[in-house]
């Protein structure tokens, strides 16, 4: 896991949290950063409040960028590919969302974000050392 992808979601909390995480675990927990940074970004935008939505989907868009980063698209196939298809598709709505301050866009990008996380936190703990060996960049 990369340095940059940690200070993506780092907080007192997550710090402890991490010590003892695997690899898929730390990625959820970007997820649930993302997922939560979004869905400020959504409540700003009901309120009108441009400055706080742009702040919000910009925090969100620095995980996705932070989960880009520790894919290993040589190692990890099909799924890395896709996976950074997807986080660049995600960063380039979460542009236009913040710029639009649409909550319909903001929404469906929480929504697919959502859908994802529950896929990775699906993944059984027996396969858990096999998607760590195979999807992530080791940083020493």
């Amino acid at each position: 896991m990369s340095a940059f992808a940690l200070k993506a979601y780092r907080t007192a909390e997550v710090d402890a949290r991490c010590e003892d995480s695997d690899k898929r675990q730390l990625v959820i927990m970007m997820y649930d950063g993302a997922i939560d940074a979004i869905g400020l970004a959504k409540a700003h935008a009901e309120r009108g409040e441009h400055k706080g939505v742009s702040a919000a989907a910009s925090r969100a868009m620095t995980i996705v960028a932070g989960l880009r980063e520790t894919l290993d698209l040589e190692k990890g196939g099909s799924v890395a590919t896709h996976l950074n298809d997807f986080y660049q598709f995600l960063t380039r709505k979460l542009m236009r969302s913040s710029a639009s301050a649409s909550v319909a866009d903001l929404a469906d990008c929480q929504d697919l974000l959502s859908q994802v996380r529950e896929a990775w936190a699906a993944i059984s703990p027996a396969a858990a050392g096999q998607v760590n060996r195979n999807m992530f960049v080791i940083h020493s």
